[in-house]
């Protein structure tokens, strides 16, 4: 009788051996079709914000390059009116100097019509003084 529960029992542990040896196939096999479902949306989502982040950094360096493009038009806008400005107030700097030289020069001329004028009269007088001298030593 012990051999017949004993193999009855041997029975029922492999009957349960197998059953657990499926039960783990099978729940392994679900796992392993989960992982790789949860591998496959993982891996999709990544891809997406790759493609997602990539686009955001296109974007942001256009914006860039057209900032800097606008903010170099400026820059040469502002530099070409100021190099304008500075040659009007170059011009207007020579035009002035050349006033101021011409007033200077008259100045000179009238200054030097002035001595001369002065001069004249000094010599004159004196010349008369020389001739009124000259004449009482002659009398």
């Amino acid at each position: 009788m012990s051999d017949i529960n004993t193999l009855q029992a041997q029975k029922y542990i492999e009957s349960e051996t197998k059953r657990y040896d499926t039960e783990i196939k099978q729940l392994r096999a679900t796992n392993d079709r989960n992982f790789e479902n949860e591998t496959n949306k993982s891996e999709g989502e990544i891809k997406r914000l790759k493609v997602d982040y990539e686009t955001k950094i296109g974007n942001l360096k256009n914006e860039q390059e057209q900032k800097l493009t606008e903010i170099r038009d400026r820059q040469l806008s502002t530099v070409a009116e100021e190099n304008q400005r500075m040659q009007d107030e170059l011009i207007n700097l020579k035009a002035t100097h050349r006033q101021q030289v011409a007033e200077i020069k008259t100045g000179h001329q009238n200054e030097i019509g002035e001595m001369n004028e002065s001069h004249k009269k000094t010599i004159t007088n004196a010349q008369m003084k020389f001739n009124k001298e000259k004449s009482k030593l002659n009398a």
